[in-house]
């Protein structure tokens, strides 16, 4: 995720790096717009289920009956796809990823293949 303020004035920020890429960590801030390496934050709706309704929402929190989840060994296999391709980041997100049962073991699984893995809940399952 790139901010559009970004794109317009072709501006970098310290922290790029830790989104973007991996080598680039050794280049002055300056510098980082011209990195080869940034690579995309990832930023992955696992499920649509929530334990809140909050209106504010743009998930639409449920999931109707005719609808699926991605399974676990396709989850893996995605991960899988995501560190060849060299992504830094994967924010893992939803409706509320705590919901799935497999959530800690498709975070693990995301680091241990050199993944960085984010969190994004509403706390109240922790």
């Amino acid at each position: 995720m790139i901010g559009i303020s970004k794109l317009y004035c072709g501006t970098v920020e310290p922290s790029d790096p830790l989104r973007y890429g991996r080598d680039s960590k050794s280049l002055p801030s300056h510098l980082l717009q011209f990195s080869l390496d940034k690579k995309p934050v990832v930023v992955w709706n696992i499920t649509k289920r929530c334990n809140l309704e909050c209106m504010h929402c743009y998930a639409n929190s449920h999931l109707s009956s005719n609808e699926k989840e991605i399974d676990h060994q396709s989850a893996l296999s995605i991960i899988d796809d995501l560190a060849g391709f060299g992504v830094p980041v994967i924010l893992f997100s939803g409706g509320e990823p705590l919901m799935r049962n497999d959530i800690i073991e498709l975070i693990q699984y995301a680091v241990k293949k050199g993944i960085r893995a984010v969190l994004s809940t509403n706390g109240t399952l922790i």
